[in-house]
């Protein structure tokens, strides 16, 4: 049996600003000299010549009378942090519950959060256990540089959740720095996206060689470091509520990304946190716009959206206004989510116990840099660019989404069903959907007016 203290064990939580860093710019010179050639003789007198006060002053070597033109001194405003409004109705109102009528995918889409079969999710608070794994092939070899490279996308997953979850979730992560070695070639191994045949085996060996450096007792994840060279075929390696056997325990979940996630320059660190996010039990990969990390793990903004994070019990009424269903309008300012600060930060409108709409503010800032790349944007069938923008959708818990459709069982579609959808306006295309200041949407009777943009973005609500 492997112990704790045969691996290195990383538990970083960095600390997280809560506040934007606005600094005024240097204020302007109250005056603007301008030297005449006439001369003076004593330094510091002042006349005053056709309506404009000179002041003898020492230009080089000579006393000159010096024209003081005044220009307006100016601070750029600094807008307040926006405070949530009163008169929102409790969470209760906003929680959508499940009723699916057709099942693509185990996770609901509605309260309560899990399995629909009733599979115990992975945990949205405490400490939990994982491990990273580096898994190198014959054909396939690591580098010293990569293992010490896995340091610093550790460091990042913890401090997404650090903020994200409000400090709710932590990791007690095992790495030791070395790579397994896998008994054969990548080929014989004939792994296929999804198939359990074929991937529970390889999952099995890479614990497995593992095993006597790692200790396993209640893993909750083990993600699996490939080196750059790898030739997977496959997507990934990954399986989520299925089970492989150690010696402190089964192993249920378990993802390693194949040369897919190093050609298009993924984050480890990203869709680490999106492979976690699934079985915590949220479904993702909708509303489709690469503006959430459960809908693309290396997208233009890798933040919660403000759905899963009120499902997953992360946002509390502070951050979040539920809209009463009796209440005809609002105006309410929104902090962006990439932002690392606290306040109001989205908005749900019920329409039934079935349906809402949801708005919520990004910026091409922190977590959202990747909204001001374009070549992102055409990778991810995006054209242009985007600084900022309100991003507002529909939730319905009646209807889930097909990513199959058309697809060789494993490419994300847009052709099938969904569970939510982003609202843009009729015969607009805006970068990853998002409306911009002016833009105005209705769905179901709900109009949003994006009204003020700034610091932050302010939006109308009317029924």
């Amino acid at each position: 049996m492997a112990t704790a203290g045969a691996s290195v064990v990383l538990s970083v939580i960095p600390s997280v600003s809560l506040t934007s860093d606005t600094s005024p710019q240097d204020v302007r010179k109250a005056h603007e000299v301008q030297a005449s050639t006439t001369t003076c003789r004593k330094q510091g007198t002042t006349r005053t010549v056709q309506k404009q006060k000179q002041t003898c002053k020492k230009v080089g070597k000579r006393l000159v009378w010096v024209t003081n033109k005044k220009t307006v001194s100016t601070v750029p405003t600094v807008e307040a942090l926006p405070t949530m409004p009163a008169g929102g109705s409790d969470q209760a109102a906003c929680r959508l519950r499940e009723a699916r009528t057709k099942k693509y995918q185990p996770w609901n889409v509605g309260f309560p959060r899990g399995e629909s079969g009733g599979t115990p999710t992975l945990p949205t608070s405490g400490r939990v256990n994982v491990q990273l794994l580096a898994i190198e092939f014959p054909d396939a070899l690591g580098t010293a540089a990569e293992l010490t490279a896995a340091d610093a996308q550790i460091a990042e997953f913890n401090k997404w959740f650090a903020f994200t979850s409000n400090g709710a979730l932590s990791f007690n992560w095992q790495f030791p720095k070395q790579w397994f070695q896998m008994s054969r070639t990548i080929p014989s191994y004939g792994l296929r996206k999804g198939d359990r045949a074929t991937v529970i085996p390889m999952a099995q060996e890479v614990v497995s060689i593992a095993d006597p450096t790692v200790d396993f007792t209640n893993s909750d994840f083990v993600f699996v470091l490939f080196p750059r060279s790898i030739k997977l075929v496959s997507p990934d390696l990954g399986m989520a509520n299925w089970r492989v056997e150690t010696n402190e325990g089964p192993v249920k979940n378990l993802f390693g990304g194949s040369e897919y996630f190093y050609n298009n320059e993924y984050d480890l660190w990203s869709f680490w946190i999106h492979e976690w996010g699934h079985p915590m039990g949220l479904a993702g990969h909708t509303p489709r716009s690469s503006i959430s990390i459960m809908d693309n793990q290396n997208g233009s903004s890798v933040m919660l959206n403000v759905w899963d994070t009120f499902f997953t019990g992360w946002m509390g009424s502070d951050e979040l206004y539920c809209m009463p269903i009796e209440e005809k309008s609002k105006e309410i300012t929104l902090i962006p989510l990439e932002r690392l600060q606290r306040g109001p930060r989205g908005v749900i409108i019920p329409i039934s116990d079935t349906n809402a709409v949801v708005i919520e503010s990004h910026r091409a800032e922190g977590w959202g840099k990747r909204m001001l790349d374009s070549d992102y944007g055409r990778k991810s069938g995006n054209s242009g660019t985007a600084s900022y923008g309100v991003s507002v959708y529909w939730i319905d818990t009646t209807t889930d989404t097909n990513r199959y459709v058309g697809t060789d069982g494993f490419i994300d579609s847009d052709a099938g069903d969904r569970w939510a959808d982003n609202l843009v306006p009729a015969g607009v295309s805006r970068p990853f959907d998002l409306l911009i200041n002016g833009d105005k949407v209705t769905y179901r009777g709900v109009t949003v007016e994006f009204v003020k943009t700034g610091d932050y973005d302010t939006v109308r609500i009317t029924k």
